[in-house]
């Protein structure tokens, strides 16, 4: 599947977790992916070193992400090494758990920063590349279904994704006088390395089964990777200021499926 040879994809967080998988899929789909990290540029290696042992083309490039210097620099890089920015993919963030009693300033502000505020300045330091090369583009922001149902402990976490479901719908918006296409996934139950310890031990495998959700299985980053693939092709070229809820179906679950034939 080459639906986008020819592409190239910025991944935010694209070290570990969803954010390999999501880097993993779209150099499959045939774009050149540059892989963001902020410090593991082991882990981003890796990635990297996956996708050209494949075929691909891919580099790490080291930034945080609400930092706007720093990004600029980044997209810059990409822009110049792999022939311009067609797709950004917004997944960095982070999800400090805390009871709400215990969540200072110092947490609110670094997750709403990374989480909100870096979404909105990678989104537009690379729409504006694509402005000015005239060929359209498309921006996906990893978002969760936590900014629809809370979280006790996610507080920060679920206000800062809701921020990025306005921010989604905004700048489709903004964005659309330009071909620019800007939609969210809400994902759901991935395990990944911010809420692993906070998983029963039988869940924590790629696919894990489970009893509370319509398809059975908890997800992996690949089946958001794919997700990202669609909302990033042609296939999706009339569709933009919309939040898809990769979740397994959680959102429309009545809870246990007793019934279910295995």
């Amino acid at each position: 599947m080459v639906m986008l040879s020819g592409k190239t994809a910025v991944v935010t967080g694209g070290s570990r977790g969803i954010g390999s998988g999501i880097a993993l899929e779209l150099a499959r789909a045939g774009a050149a992916v540059a892989v963001n990290y902020q410090g593991n540029a082991e882990a981003a290696s890796r990635v990297v070193a996956s996708i050209r042992a494949a075929g691909g083309r891919a580099i790490a490039v080291q930034a945080d992400v609400g930092r706007p210097e720093q990004v600029a620099r980044m997209m810059e890089r990409v822009g110049a090494e792999l022939g311009g920015i067609d797709i950004v993919v917004n997944n960095a963030g982070i999800c400090p758990f805390r009871d709400v009693f215990d969540i200072d300033m110092d947490v609110w502000e670094e997750t709403i920063r990374t989480n909100l505020t870096g979404v909105f300045v990678c989104s537009q330091a690379g729409a504006r590349l694509m402005k000015e090369r005239g060929a359209g583009g498309a921006i996906v922001n990893i978002s969760t279904i936590t900014s629809y149902r809370g979280g006790a402990e996610q507080v920060h976490y679920a206000a800062s994704k809701g921020g990025v479901n306005a921010l989604t719908a905004s700048m489709a918006n903004a964005l659309g006088v330009y071909g620019i296409r800007v939609n969210a996934i809400l994902c759901g139950g991935v395990v990944t390395d911010i809420n692993r310890d906070r998983v029963p031990e039988a869940l924590r495998t790629p696919k894990a089964t489970t009893d509370s959700l319509p398809i059975g299985r908890l997800g992996d980053p690949e089946d958001l990777g794919k997700a990202v693939v669609f909302l990033a092709s042609p296939q999706s070229e009339w569709i933009t200021g919309v939040q898809l809820a990769v979740d397994g179906g959680f959102m429309v679950s009545e809870g246990k499926y007793a019934h279910r034939k295995r």
